[in-house]
């Protein structure tokens, strides 16, 4: 078989706001791959069927001399996140032909593993508390229960179902009757936070970007609450429907100032991400942080690494069940091709679509 083209998207430069395609990012088709011939030294090659872009993409395209949770991006490779993959030749006794493994991938068609473009760090020169993010592991799944495709596998078991489910878990405490308020509500994760705090017998608050949004928390989600940030002023929301006992944050900045001022004694506030902050803007002094000891609030930072160990076997169990029982419901917007991978991805930082971005590189079942 003659060698056939292996497209990737690379890491270009460093944006200084959104990232721009085609200059921060880079579609690059030139290299080819022999897949019958290519030497696997007791690995396994795949090939991409689907990516999720994730907004932690962003945070890590920097300057490497800063530190930060997790590792920069190496700039000239393909960017690093998680993805599908059916596997085409194996010689891993571990890993078999036509078998679907989901983790964090290299944005690129076919890959051999282990990917000779992965170099560890050396000991020491990461701070303890920055997490290596381009070392892949992988997991075998299947098609999800209930009828739904593989673009909807991102959103459930992927990282935004396991990072709702587990933080709740670990640190949210939820006891029915109580009342959980979630910014980004209608995004990946917070899809997944209203459906498992409604799950728990909460009070949910949700807010998002648009109407349309909003509708669809109401109407499909069944949130109790909802609202348009950009038109409803979040202090006056919680002051009508609050207040609070956890707070799912996803955006930092005033929302966060908000929120701590309308939390309850002993409330959780469970810090997912700081998107006010992912791209450039200044960064906004919190103004409540004195209510901490005021009220004995509680606050988790988490990442998801640090949670997986201890409940994944639990989440699969709990998940698949609702999943089978039609409980559980999912939203995707679908972008085809690898060559639009970047433009979705900062589409989906910009809030331009509802659900969980999810990218169709090939046919699951060719």
């Amino acid at each position: 078989m003659a060698p056939v083209p292996n497209p990737r998207v690379l890491f270009a430069s460093i944006p200084s706001g959104y990232p721009v395609p085609g200059e921060n990012t880079k579609y690059d088709d030139s290299e080819k791959i022999d897949l019958e011939n290519i030497e696997l030294k007791g690995g396994y090659i795949t090939r991409t069927v689907l990516l999720s872009p994730e907004p932690w993409l962003r945070e890590r395209m920097r300057d490497p001399s800063i530190v930060s949770y997790g590792t920069p991006m190496r700039m000239g490779l393909p960017i690093i996140g998680p993805g599908l993959m059916k596997v085409l030749r194996s010689e891993d006794p571990k890993i078999k032909e036509g078998e679907f493994l989901y983790g964090t991938i290299p944005w690129q068609l076919y890959i051999v593993h282990p990917w000779d473009g992965w170099k560890p760090y050396p000991p020491g020169s990461l701070p303890d508390y920055t997490v290596d993010m381009d070392h892949g592991i992988f997991n075998k799944v299947e098609k999800l229960p209930g009828g739904k495709d593989w673009t909807s596998l991102p959103g459930v078991v992927g990282i935004a179902g396991m990072t709702a489910w587990m933080a709740l878990k670990e640190h949210g405490d939820l006891k029915k009757g109580e009342t959980i308020y979630i910014s980004t509500g209608a995004g990946a994760v917070g899809l997944m936070v209203c459906q498992f705090a409604k799950f728990a017998g909460l009070k949910v608050i949700a807010s998002t970007g648009s109407d349309e949004k909003v509708k669809y928390l109401l109407e499909e989600i069944g949130v109790d609450h909802a609202f348009n940030y950009k038109t409803t002023n979040v202090d006056a929301a919680l002051s009508k429907w609050g207040p609070i006992d956890v707070y799912w944050d996803n955006v930092g900045g005033p929302t966060l100032d908000a929120a701590i001022l309308h939390c309850k004694v002993n409330a959780r506030i469970i810090a997912c991400g700081y998107i006010t902050e992912y791209n450039g803007q200044e960064k906004y002094g919190v103004k409540n942080l004195a209510w901490l000891f005021k009220k004995r609030i509680k606050i988790y930072g988490i990442l998801l690494p640090d949670l997986i160990p201890k409940w994944l076997g639990p989440f699969f169990e709990e998940v698949y069940k609702l999943l089978s029982e039609g409980k559980l419901k999912t939203r995707e917007h679908i972008v085809h091709g690898l060559e639009n991978a970047d433009t979705a991805w900062v589409d989906m930082l910009q809030g331009k679509h509802l659900g969980k971005t999810v990218v169709v590189i090939s046919d699951a079942d060719a």
